[in-house]
């Protein structure tokens, strides 16, 4: 299932837990490259289970930063 990234507040939600993209790309498993374009907006939509791995990163729940595709 692919999900539309709300690049602001994820980006938002990166900078009040004090994490760097690299920090964050490091705790979440995920290359740096893909969270740079997912806060840009070059990449709106993801994959679940990397928006799983990014939410579990920032301490939030998916719903938090992804919408689904429909609801976008």
């Amino acid at each position: 299932m692919l999900l539309k990234v709300k690049s602001n507040e994820l980006q938002r939600r990166r900078e009040a837990a004090k994490l760097t993209p690299y920090k964050l790309a490091v705790i979440s498993g995920l290359p740096l490259n893909s969270i740079y374009r997912l806060e840009n907006g070059t990449t709106q939509m993801t994959n679940h289970l990397r928006a799983r791995e990014i939410a579990k990163a920032l301490d939030c729940k998916i719903e938090d930063i992804f919408t689904t595709s429909k609801g976008a």
